[in-house]
């Protein structure tokens, strides 16, 4: 009988991982999804798989979830989880299922020449020169945490801030908050950057 929830779903596959994966899964959810070491380190699947769903909310924590299993070679698990929750994420609205969300312009960020965020990186790096707001919504969708938050904002100029920011952005699904974040707050500069691709 398939999950009813898909925190359900995660909790199970996470359960079922064999304990040296379980721990890799855990050291990319720190070093790539950007949690903090404390939150996952000696903890058991399901305090893990609490923090993942209060980290990203249900949807996003599913992407972030099949994304780091495919990093860490267990591309069956993280098959057979996709598999397991078809009908939970189209109610949910998983951007890996359901294709672009509302409101947001989902499709750009993964052109043909990889993530929006990385191909424009240079440019991005050297053009955006108000970083507070954007760290602030980072931090508030969990993005970054208050140590890196309070880290990034000490640096000056801009552009270490940042060249440093993009060290902490190594999931798919921070990328993704990271565009749709620079799509609300540099608009102009997305647009010119899309003209020119």
């Amino acid at each position: 009988m398939p999950p009813k929830t898909i925190k359900r779903a995660i909790k199970n596959c996470l359960e079922n991982l064999p304990e040296k994966d379980f721990k890799k899964f855990c050291d990319a959810l720190i070093s790539d999804a950007g949690i903090a070491t404390s939150r996952v380190e000696n903890k058991d699947y399901l305090e893990v798989t609490n923090v993942i769903v209060s980290n990203f909310g249900e949807a996003k924590a599913l992407d972030v979830v099949i994304e780091l299993l495919e990093d860490i070679g267990c591309k069956d698990k993280a098959d057979a989880l996709v598999a397991e929750t078809k009908e939970l994420t189209s109610k949910a609205g998983s951007s890996r299922s359901a294709g672009a969300s509302a409101g947001t312009d989902r499709v750009t960020p993964k052109a043909d020449g990889g993530h929006f965020v990385d191909k424009h990186k240079v440019q991005l790096i050297q053009r955006v020169k108000s970083i507070a707001q954007i760290l602030d919504q980072l931090l508030t969708k969990k993005v970054i945490n208050q140590e890196t938050y309070d880290h990034i904002r000490a640096l000056r100029p801009p552009q270490e801030q940042m060249r440093e920011l993009y060290s902490f952005l190594n999931a798919p699904a921070c990328k993704d908050i990271f565009y749709e974040i620079l799509v609300e707050n540099q608009k102009y500069l997305i647009d010119d950057l899309k003209k020119n691709e």
